[in-house]
């Protein structure tokens, strides 16, 4: 039994079905998702089609997720992000609207032989604040509400992973992470459609429980398409433009 765990997929249609050809290949079965399915990119119907069809074990609310289905003005928003998500609600069916508004800002997910793993988009210790998990300090504080071994994280769209033994260890995550019994673990499974730590590739972890690992990978997509797909919903520029860059 294998898991994908997901996040900040913000529409982005290409890169999901890259990732989720990547993790069928890798035999992943169960799929959960950190939040954030929608915003920025040009298809927030078909992701959110796309994987409520794989009937996740567990999907959480992301900020994005929360600010198009709430229906609220989008005053303090700087224009960027404003329009994005004014778009986005215009796609989308008040069905998928409500189902997203619905989401819980945490999941308890059990993993059979291993036990019980907690997904948030943000942080645990106030996942509708919308804090960001940046460093060892701000995983500290994470760590006092975590009640599990491991918990999967996103919202910065940067992959880090800290672990709590005698003190607290950790910085930005590639390869695989080995697990260990009696310690803790949170990990920022990084962003499948909008990176931000310098690689433009999309990104995913596999969680396998069976082998106490978990592994982050880099997959390519069509990136061409989306940003085209972007311009032509007259979505602002800068959201193509930074998809090659991975900012």
């Amino acid at each position: 039994m294998k898991y994908a765990i997901l996040g900040d997929i913000h529409g982005n249609l290409e890169a999901l079905e890259a990732v989720l050809a990547r993790a069928r290949e890798l035999g992943c079965d169960h799929f959960a998702c950190i939040g954030d399915i929608v915003g920025y990119n040009a298809n927030p119907h078909e992701c959110l089609e796309i994987f409520r069809g794989l009937d996740p074990v567990g999907v959480v609310k992301g900020n994005h997720d929360e600010y198009i289905s709430n229906g609220e003005e989008t005053i303090g928003f700087n224009p960027m992000a404003a329009r994005a998500v004014e778009w986005t609600r215009e796609q989308l069916l008040d069905e998928e609207l409500e189902w997203l508004a619905e989401l819980p800002y945490t999941k308890i997910c059990t993993a059979p032989g291993f036990g019980r793993f907690q997904l948030v988009h943000a942080t645990l210790d106030h996942p509708e604040g919308w804090g960001y998990i940046l460093d060892r300090f701000t995983a500290e504080t994470n760590f006092e509400y975590q009640h599990f071994a491991i918990c999967f994280v996103g919202h910065t769209h940067i992959p880090v992973a800290f672990e709590k033994n005698n003190g607290i260890k950790g910085g930005p995550f590639s390869g695989t992470l080995q697990l260990e019994r009696n310690r803790k673990y949170l990990v920022n499974v990084g962003s499948v459609g909008q990176p931000r730590d310098g690689n433009p590739q999309a990104a995913f972890v596999e969680f396998s429980p069976e082998e106490m690992k978990v592994t982050l990978h880099r997959v390519d997509y069509d990136m061409e398409a989306t940003c085209r797909k972007i311009l032509s919903a007259d979505l602002p520029p800068r959201l193509a433009e930074r998809l090659a860059v991975g900012r």
